[in-house]
This record gives structure tokens, sequence and C-alpha cells, in this order.
């Protein structure tokens, strides 16, 4: 990864997948009950929701910034996006050969600050989400739950799973957090006989 840029005060907002979820960010209310409050982020060219129970309550990340997870362009689309474009976007590398690693990026400003490293099978429907990792100073602000629903999206319907995760507080706090739109298997990875034989592991 290269050098992150500095964060600015009007930057600092936690990101947020495009899809219904059951609990506003802090998981502290349901949006029908406490109402949602939606806006647009100048600067970085996003939507933003907020928790209005959570905003009363001057609780922090009682707003965020609205990724479209679903979307996820090339490095040669990123890199030609003009000045009305969204300034935070999900960048693909497809794999060389099918059932290989892949990954996704996440990009600030031209910059990446998150990663994912990724399988996809499309004729056994298994995704392996292989690795995250998110830049330090942009740890816990959503970039890695956003990547989890990001290659999710990338195969609705799979059956999905995860390589064994490190076994350190951060790891463990990050994973336990997830509420994922499709059924994860954590820790247990489920690779399929097609990502065995690119592996080179075959049971």
């Amino acid at each position: 990864m290269t050098a992150v840029p500095e964060i600015t005060e009007r930057e600092d907002l936690p990101v947020r997948s495009d899809r219904k979820h059951a609990w506003c960010l802090n998981r502290k209310h349901r949006p029908a009950l406490a109402g949602v409050n939606c806006g647009f982020h100048h600067a970085l060219h996003l939507s933003t929701e907020s928790c209005n129970r959570c905003w009363s309550l001057r609780l922090p990340r009682h707003t965020w910034l609205v990724v479209d997870h679903r979307l996820a362009i090339s490095p040669e689309q990123a890199d030609q996006l003009d000045d009305r474009s969204a300034k935070l976007v999900i960048v693909a590398r497809r794999p060389g050969f099918p059932a290989g690693i892949g990954r996704l990026e996440v990009w600030l400003r031209g910059t990446v600050v998150a990663v994912a490293d990724l399988q996809l099978c499309g004729v056994d429907h298994r995704g392996v989400v292989r690795h995250v990792q998110v830049e330090p100073v942009y740890r816990r602000r959503g970039f890695g739950t956003l990547l989890v629903d990001a290659a999710q999206a990338r195969g609705p319907g799979y059956h999905w799973s995860t390589t064994k995760f490190d076994q350190t507080e951060e790891a463990l706090d990050f994973w336990a957090y997830q509420d994922p739109a499709e059924p994860l298997y954590l820790g247990e990875r489920h690779y399929c006989t097609h990502m065995r034989e690119v592996n080179d592991e075959w049971a």
C-alpha cells in the first residue's frame, strides 16, 4: 500500500454499504423506529445517512457515508474518474484465471486505504474471503466491513467462508462485529475442488 492521505475533519466519517441494515451503525437502534436522515457529502461526492436517535444522544458514528458496494470498477476506470465522481470507490482486480485469487480495494482520493483478497468459483457457487487489511489510521471506520459486503455482492447466494484469521483482539472484534448479508462461516475455509486446484491444496 502507498502512503495514506491526511484525514481532514470533514472526511473523518465512517462508511457503510448501500444495503438494508437491521440496526444503525452503533448497533443500538432500528432505523424504522429511530428514523434516518439523509444528506450529501459534497467533498467526497457521496450520500450520507444519520441515525436520528444517535444524533439526538450525541453518540459518535451517528452519521456515515453510504457506498455502493455492488459497484466495483477496474483500476483503469478508477484512474479516469473526473471531479464529479465519488472520491471513495471500490476497485476490483480480477484473478488471472477462474477460481483464482482476486482483490478488492477501497480507494480514497486515489489512494488505497483497505484491501480484501477473495476467491470465487462460479461453477460451485463458493466464495472465500482470504484476507482483509485496513491501513491503521483508517481502522474502526467500517472499511473492512464494507469490503466484506462488496465481496459477497460479487457472489450473491454463494456458500461463503473465510480462512483462519488472526486471534488478536482487533481481528476477533472485527469478525464478531460482522452482520453479513449472506451466511458466512468464520475461520473455516470451504474451498471447492477448483480453488484447491488453483491453490495446489488437494484434500
